[in-house]
């Protein structure tokens, strides 16, 4: 059995970060985007995702990661940076299209680096 979806956000300078855990499914993924609303509007536009203790995606949380990443970088010209995949996730974000609107890297270190240049 799979831990319900949750996440923890912190916010350093003007990136956000969000640390998910346990299955992103429909419900968690509306809960993620109002969060990312909130933050869009307050003026924060780039985030970080920690999928690090991420245990399985469904359908509908890979689509709540594409509204989001839409949402994010063709509304508000933002940037999110992807770190904690495991390989069959990646596959399955890579095959959806995520990456055509968010990068995904190493480390969270890298993924701060990786927003600051941009």
């Amino acid at each position: 059995m799979y831990q319900q979806f949750s996440f923890s956000s912190e916010t350093r300078g003007n990136i956000e970060i969000l640390r998910l855990k346990g299955y992103l499914e429909g419900t968690g993924g509306t809960g993620l985007k109002v969060h990312i609303q909130k933050c869009l509007d307050s003026g924060l536009s780039r985030f970080v995702f920690d999928c690090s203790a991420i245990e399985l995606i469904s359908s509908p949380g890979v689509a709540a990661l594409l509204d989001i990443s839409g949402t994010v970088v063709d509304d508000f010209a933002g940037q999110i940076a992807v770190w904690g995949l495991d390989k069959h996730h990646s596959t399955v974000l890579e095959m959806s299209g995520l990456f055509f609107t968010a990068q995904q890297v190493a480390s969270e270190e890298e993924s701060i680096d990786y927003l600051n240049e941009s």
